[in-house]
Order: structure tokens, then sequence, then C-alpha cells
């Protein structure tokens, strides 16, 4: 199953709410509304998050699922003018 694609949004949303959240099979749209008191967008971020992980919606097992592998790490040579030699 594929990845959701993301879309976050900086819209008017009337009034009604900070933030608002669609969220299906293949797209999450977020649309905040900048308009309203930074308290208050951060209140419904928690909400929206903690109602999306609260659910089952969203769980880090399904992400660990579709990660890709850890890159592996290189050694890189120090600066020519460092004195670490």
């Amino acid at each position: 199953m594929a990845r959701p694609r993301v879309h976050v949004h900086a819209t008017d949303l009337n009034g009604e709410s900070p933030v608002a959240l669609r969220d299906g099979l293949t797209h999450l749209d977020l649309a905040i509304d900048f308009s309203w008191p930074p308290e208050q967008i951060v209140a419904g971020l928690q909400e929206v998050f903690t109602d999306g992980v609260e659910s089952g919606r969203w769980s880090r097992n399904d992400m660990r699922e579709h990660s890709e592998a850890p890159a592996e790490k290189t050694e890189v040579a120090p600066h020519p003018e460092s004195d670490l030699d």
C-alpha cells in the first residue's frame, strides 16, 4: 500500500476552526487558518494529531514498515586547513 501524499495549506477557514484535516487513503490535507491566535492554532493541531494517533489511523508501526533502511555512515576527510591529522 502506498503512503498518502501530505499537503499543508495556509487558508481561510471562515472563522470555523484554526485547523482542519482531511485524511484519506491516498492523501492527507492539513489546513491552517493563521488569522487565529497562535495558542488556538497549537491547540487545534494538538487535537488533530492526538485524534489521529489515538484512533489508530496513524501509528509508528505503520511508518516503520515503510521506512527505508538507514543510510551507511561514511567518514569524511578533515578539512586541509584543520589541525585534525
